[in-house]
């Protein structure tokens, strides 16, 4: 329908002496409406009413709060509100949510739905309404909430680690930087995980450890996945300047819930190692198996444990095997800032170097910030 004077003179109604009648036309055309500040209003209240993510939270003590939905993740409702910022809400504690937002809801079987959140009815519910009609949730099975941002800066998520350690009988100095990222889509998981530690001390030459990972992950039905990877990684006691690893694989998700997450994967890797010492590089294709535990207590204070273990036996090289081990325990001390300690040992029975160290461990410390 258009805007103009003619075609809105049999819509509008008004009272005269408790009479209605129509308009006039030459009333209409008294007072026109202007199609340039009709646009001019348009602009300024759809943005307001289409853009804005409304959610409420419905506490089972009958209280509520509206904001929006961040995310649920290991048992806890990330919620912002104008007054408090975001805060987390433990999902025991919660009867039920709504938002219009674009939510990915997952629960513990594995089950993906996307829509928009709605109040159930029934206590203990997740009500969804999707493009394939509604559906309702137990609430006790869901795991994993996660809004699908229409704008791309919107789908990242990640934390920053620094720390230095000093060690004054020894003179050792240490320095560790790390730098998680995620981008998620509805079905796809970007990473990017970078660590660097370089540790000094009084009489020896300096020793750096770095690694950055790129990780593709297609979630596929049933908890299965498949994925994909480059990795960059350099070790100064393994005798390794620089390995290039390009790889790809798949795994399964085993469990998962609200306090523990434990996934198993395997691939292959095509490797190439430029060795210290001026030998020449080495290619070689390798196996991967990995097996990565989580477990994390969302009652304070807020304590999060990993563990990943590797084994990357060589099918190039015969009898030698590698391995990987990180160890990592975190505790949130203020809302997104935590402190992490991490513990690390890398093997290798049959180096390229002859001279190099077989295994490098060591263990560092450092505050984050989630964002």
């Amino acid at each position: 329908m258009g805007f103009g004077t003619d075609s809105l003179r049999y819509n509008l109604w008004k009272t005269d002496t408790n009479q209605e009648r129509l308009l006039e036309p030459t009333e209409m055309r008294a007072k026109p409406i202007s199609a340039l500040c009709f646009a001019l209003i348009l602009v300024l209240i759809l943005p307001a009413q289409g853009w804005a993510n409304t959610g409420v939270v419905y506490f089972k003590n009958g209280d509520k709060l509206t904001g929006e939905v961040k995310s649920l993740e290991k048992g806890l409702l990330r919620f912002k509100t104008d007054a408090t910022g975001t805060i987390e809400i433990e999902w025991d504690d919660i009867a039920a949510v709504s938002s219009d937002q674009n939510v990915q809801v997952e629960t513990e079987e594995g089950l993906r739905f996307l829509g928009h959140l709605v109040r159930s009815e029934e206590p203990g519910k997740v009500t969804m309404v999707t493009r394939s009609g509604p559906f309702e949730i137990d609430a006790q099975r869901v795991i994993a909430m996660t809004p699908i941002k229409e704008t791309v800066v919107g789908r990242f998520d990640g934390d920053v680690t620094a720390g230095y350690d000093f060690t004054k009988a020894t003179e050792v100095k240490q320095l560790n930087l790390g730098l998680d990222l995620d981008y998620r889509t509805e079905l796809r998981v970007f990473s990017l995980d970078f660590s660097a530690t370089t540790s000094d001390s009084a009489g020896a030459d300096s020793s750096q450890r770095h690694s950055l990972f790129l990780d593709y992950r297609r979630l596929r039905p049933d908890r299965w996945i498949t994925t994909g990877t480059i990795q960059l990684t350099r070790n100064d006691q393994l005798g390794i300047d620089l390995r290039t690893s390009i790889g790809a694989g798949g795994g399964r998700i085993l469990r998962q819930t609200n306090s523990t997450h434990l996934l198993v994967e395997s691939g292959l890797l095509l490797s190439r190692e430029n060795v210290a010492g001026g030998l020449e590089s080495e290619d070689s294709v390798e196996a991967v198996g990995t097996v990565r535990w989580d477990w994390f207590r969302y009652d304070l204070p807020e304590l999060d444990l990993s563990t990943t273990f590797q084994l990357i036996p060589s099918l190039s090289v015969s009898g030698r095997v590698r391995s990987e081990v990180e160890i990592k325990f975190s505790w949130e001390f203020i809302d997104d800032f935590f402190w992490i300690m991490r513990f690390y040992n890398s093997s290798d029975n049959k180096p390229s170097d002859p001279t190099a160290e077989k295994n490098d461990y060591g263990v560092t410390t450092s505050i984050g910030w989630n964002f």
